[in-house]
Parts: C-alpha cells; structure tokens; sequence
C-alpha cells in the first residue's frame, strides 16, 4: 500500500514563546520511504528521516516508532518560527503536510485594581493569575521593587501558595503586619510569561484610602476630613440665604 498521513493529525499547533513547540506528522506505510520537513517560507530543508539538516540547534527530529510520528521540535521557540511548516513523504508523486505554527506569549494577570491601597498592620494579599496552553509557566517569583520576595526574605512574614491546573497557573503572595516600608512597586514574574505589576501603598487609619479586603476593593473614609468637609458645606448654604 501506499504511504498516507493519517487524518488525525492536527495541522494547526500553538506554541509559547521559550518553550517547545512539538509538529506532529504520522505517516502511514512508509516503508522505505524518508520523511522530511522543510520551513515554507524560504523551502529551507529542517530534517531528512533522523537527521538534522540546519544549523540551528533548536531544531531536533523526534521519531516515534510506536506511534509512526515523525515530529520536528523547535526548543525554545521564537515569534520568527512561526509560520507553515511542511512535512514530506519521498514517494512518486510526492506527498506532502503543511502544518502551522503559531506563536504566542503568556500573559500574568495580579487581580484587582492597578494601585491597592493597604491599611498598616493588615495582610497584604495578592494573586497572581496565569492561563497556561500545553505546558505550564515555569517558576514564578515575585518582586517588591527589585527585591525578590520569598520564604527566606529578611523582612519575614513572607508566604506563598501556588496552584497549577492544565489551564491555569495561580501564585498568592501573603505578607503580614504591613508595615510603610511595604509599599512599592509588586511584580509577579512567571519564568514562561510576561510578568504584571501592582502599585501598593501601606496606609495609616488617619488616612483617606481604598483599603483590599479579601481581594475586594472598598472605600475607607477619614471621619475627620468628613466632618469638615460637611461644617463647611452648611457654612456656604447659611451665606447664601
């Protein structure tokens, strides 16, 4: 019989910047028939059977005997790989596959506002959301200012909850008794992502500020500027009588 690629095979492939891309071609009776995958754009040869043909590194062929894969792999990945790639089978006619590659980056989301504002003393509580394609984000390390802040951090009172599904990648970064020397700028940087950042201000009782509580943003008035506010409000009314 003659070779064939198999239907199943997926022709539309999503990748991450700085890591792996993987294009799936599964030929069926190839018998001694070679396999190749060259890039479209230029007809640059990538692979002929196991061997590589570029000088690029990142480019490898990976067979799978049991399945009859033959898949290129391009690690890391770059925005310029993207693109139709096209996998041949060296029969009379030739046949040929083209697969496309696109590329994209992860993008970290810290919920809530883009400026917190956190009473002295209280928790400063901040998540860190990640949705993930078919691989997960790598670390994630958080920062305050240029400070990485961890377990060990010399501040103390520092802590860290991670949760990692198929589809997402969540951080939480606690840090108790909020103190002034807290407030700054608050990075969540992912090793596979673009990191996000949070403005956090540390604030006294006395002062007019949005104040989170557990992750909602609320309104904390000064009673003081208030009433003030109000006894003058009533001044203007009674001159203008």
């Amino acid at each position: 019989k003659d070779a064939y690629f198999d239907d199943m095979t997926p022709t539309n492939v999503t990748a991450v910047v700085g890591q792996t891309a993987r294009l799936p071609c599964r030929v069926i009776n190839l018998g001694q028939k070679d396999v190749t995958w060259i890039r479209k754009r230029d007809i640059y040869i990538l692979t002929l059977g196991i061997s590589t043909y570029t000088s690029d590194a990142r480019f490898t062929m990976v067979r799978n005997r049991k399945t009859k894969e033959w898949i290129l792999q391009i690690s890391p990945v770059t925005f310029r790989d993207a693109g139709v790639y096209e996998c041949q089978v060296s029969t009379s006619p030739k046949i040929s596959l083209p697969v496309t590659l696109n590329v994209e980056v992860q993008q970290a989301r810290i919920q809530g506002p883009a400026e917190v504002y956190i009473q002295n003393g209280s928790t400063i509580s901040l998540t860190c959301v990640v949705n993930t394609h078919s691989e997960n984000v790598g670390a994630v390390t958080w920062y305050r200012n240029s400070n990485s802040l961890d377990y060990d951090s010399p501040r103390g009172g520092v802590s860290l909850e991670i949760e990692k599904t198929p589809t997402r990648t969540t951080s939480k970064l606690f840090i108790t008794r909020a103190i002034k020397a807290d407030s700054g700028n608050y990075t969540c940087a992912p090793e596979f992502a673009d990191a996000a950042f949070v403005m956090v201000h540390v604030v006294n009782g006395e002062e007019s500020a949005a104040v989170q509580t557990g992750g909602a943003v609320c309104v904390q008035k000064d009673v003081r500027l208030s009433t003030a506010v109000m006894s003058l409000l009533l001044l203007a009314a009674a001159v203008t009588r």
